[in-house]
């Protein structure tokens, strides 16, 4: 913070104290939770000199911030020019305050008030630096299902209720080990404020459970993605928890698997989409041109539909009569982690009855 010394008596002093510090509250409306905007306006602030702190209020973020004039008003520029990419800012309202001689920029605690105009955000994909973790050995969340940062992940699907901390999301009952904790609270950390942050220690367990009964559930990453690569592989079906529910999945090269599920969903002619691994397994199946590749390695991950290639070795069945087929990639690392195990493209479709809301128990 900038302090300047007393103008009294000079004929000036009103032009040049007009450059002293001065304070605003600034409140940013939109998707603005769950996807990192705290700390960045964190850092933000810390680039610029400007002393206060961040809050979540309802659905909102609210900014007290002191400085010179001329920060805060690039402060209020850089909100939106420079926002995380999964914020959405609908807008910026500013505020005069009092300048109180605040020192040091902080996140501080959320205001529980009711949302004015609640924005919850999106789930995410997987995205490129978790990846990278996820497949790096020397990581501690080498293979972990739940990886997740500030910039991915489920947002949406554990949310119950506004603002949006980690004791109003599902990721409550998993208190963070002292490394999570840590990282949550570094400032220059991918997950600083990252409320799904969790590793092995201290995150979501992932087990195997057969569906014969009396059958032993299996646990552990490893054991239990052996197990449902395994039935995939031997033309089972496997129910796959997703972000928003549970996926059933086939393999897509089993005529007989594809045909089975058709039956059990009741589902006689509508395509299913089909999960690969990569962009290169995807043109392996269909004609990917510039746009298609853009969109299936998309934060969203959509299905996307495309001319499919002949000699694929799809069954027939997964779009009877079309010449098109409905491919994504991964969106979470489960989802990574299956493909990579079975090594072949799978059905995923929704784990329900057609035409019934998604099975999400």
């Amino acid at each position: 913070m900038v302090r300047l010394p007393a103008l009294a008596g000079r004929r000036d002093a009103g032009v040049i104290a007009s450059a002293g510090p001065v304070a605003r509250r600034l409140r940013v409306t939109g998707v603005v939770q769950g996807v990192g905007f705290r700390p960045f306006v964190h850092r933000l602030a810390l680039r610029l000199g400007l002393a206060g702190a961040v809050r979540n209020v309802g659905g909102d973020v609210e900014i007290d911030a002191e400085g010179p004039a001329e920060a805060l008003d690039a402060f209020a520029r850089a909100l939106r020019a420079e926002a995380p990419p999964l914020a959405r800012i609908s807008a910026v309202e500013v505020a005069p305050l009092a300048p109180a001689g605040r020192e040091g920029f902080a996140i501080a605690e959320s205001d529980t008030a009711e949302p004015r105009r609640p924005a919850v955000p999106a789930d995410v994909a997987l995205c490129a630096a978790c990846a990278r973790e996820l497949a790096d050995p020397a990581d501690r969340r080498y293979r972990h299902p739940f990886i997740t940062c500030t910039d991915c992940g489920p947002r949406y699907s554990v949310i119950e209720a506004l603002p949006y901390d980690r004791a109003r999301t599902a990721m409550r009952a998993f208190p963070p080990c002292p490394a999570c904790a840590a990282e949550y609270a570094a400032p220059g950390d991918r997950r600083h404020h990252a409320e799904t942050n969790c590793c092995p220690a201290c995150g979501p367990r992932l087990w195997f459970e057969p569906g014969q009964a009396g059958a032993t559930a299996v646990p552990g990453t490893e054991p239990a993605l052996a197990a449902a690569a395994a039935l995939l592989r031997a033309g089972g079906i496997v129910a796959v928890r997703g972000m928003g529910g549970f996926h059933l999945a086939v393999d897509a090269t089993d005529e007989a698997a594809v045909t089975r599920l058709r039956e059990r969903k009741h589902r006689d002619a509508k395509p299913f989409a089909v999960l690969v691994r990569t962009l290169a397994e995807a043109r392996g199946l269909a004609l990917v041109d510039e746009a298609a590749a853009a969109l299936l390695v998309s934060a969203e991950r959509p299905i996307v539909l495309l001319p499919a290639r002949a000699g694929s070795g799809l069954a027939r069945a997964v779009a009877p009569g079309l010449g098109t087929v409905g491919l994504m990639l991964p969106s979470t690392p489960l989802h990574e982690l299956l493909a990579a195990a079975v090594g072949r493209p799978l059905v995923m479709t929704s784990g329900n009855r057609s035409e019934e809301p998604i099975a999400a128990g």
